[in-house]
């Protein structure tokens, strides 16, 4: 009888020890993950922008685009404005300024510089570094004939 009352204690008191090493374990390991990462980012979009190319006073087409761009998450909560608002807006002035001479050369690396300046833009405006990087969701360029054809065919 002695014999049994001692391995149901040793047997109680093995389980209780498992049971209390892996919470330990676990609750460690959720600590250490969290110290390792840095800022939280978070995806956000801008609605579609729609910006004229004028080349002598004569437009010449537009160039529709939608951004999305990595916000740090922090930094948004604790703004009162929205990012989203200075990204667009960055957008239509970087495009309107840059676009023509870019368009009839065809830079290719205009893309890329142009979502640097845009997310340089937006930070300074901002006030804080909460934009990260800007991908370019979308991007169409309507020539000015385009826009008169399906402008004719909406009739």
């Amino acid at each position: 009888m002695i014999r049994l009352l001692v391995l149901s204690l040793i047997a109680c008191l093995s389980t209780i020890g498992g049971v209390y090493g892996a919470v330990s374990w676990k609750s460690n390991a959720k600590t250490d993950t969290a110290k390792e990462t840095g800022p939280k980012l978070q995806m956000m979009k801008t609605h579609m922008v729609s910006v004229p190319i004028l080349t002598n006073g004569e437009v010449m087409g537009y160039v529709v685009t939608r951004m999305q761009f990595t916000a740090d998450s922090e930094l948004v909560k604790l703004s009162t404005i929205q990012p989203e608002v200075f990204v667009a807006d960055e957008a239509f002035r970087q495009i309107y300024e840059t676009t023509p001479n870019d368009i009839r050369t065809g830079r290719k690396q205009a893309i890329k510089d142009l979502a640097a300046n845009i997310a340089a833009g937006a930070n300074k405006r901002l006030g804080r570094d909460v934009i990260k990087d800007i991908v370019i969701d979308s991007w169409t360029y309507l020539s000015k004939a385009d826009m008169m054809k399906n402008n004719e065919r909406n009739r």
